[in-house]
């Protein structure tokens, strides 16, 4: 079975305005941190990494080497990664659904951080 969907050049994908999951990227690559918030409830809330797309699935790897596929929206990108390559996840849940979501750079760094998800608010 053909792994699919990755590239192993350019950099790691931080939250903006218009990509706050792993689905909203268009070139996923191998090794991008992501936050998940998916089905199985003992790695909810876990950081993990993408590995690859298996049948319409986001496989990613955790740190202790266990590989778990989720649809691409329950895996949240970073709000920021520092020079080390160290991500930094900035995570709010939204006060109208109750759905987590991502801050970006700039929202951190606002006097006002927003209140409501990106789906909630537009």
């Amino acid at each position: 079975m053909p792994w699919i969907g990755t590239s192993s050049t350019g950099q790691f994908a931080c939250v903006n305005a218009s990509q706050r999951t792993l689905k909203a990227l268009r070139i996923k690559r191998k090794g991008q941190p992501v936050f998940v918030l998916g089905h199985v409830l003992e790695r909810k809330g876990q950081e993990a990494t993408f590995e690859a797309f298996n049948d319409r699935l986001a496989v990613v790897k955790f740190s202790d080497e266990c590989l778990v596929g989720y649809d691409p929206s329950e895996l949240l990108l970073p709000t920021d990664i520092d020079e080390h390559g160290i991500p930094y996840f900035e995570i709010r849940s939204c006060q109208s659904c109750a759905m987590l979501f991502p801050l970006t750079m700039e929202e951190c760094e606002s006097d006002k951080e927003p209140e409501r998800c990106s789906d909630c608010i537009g």
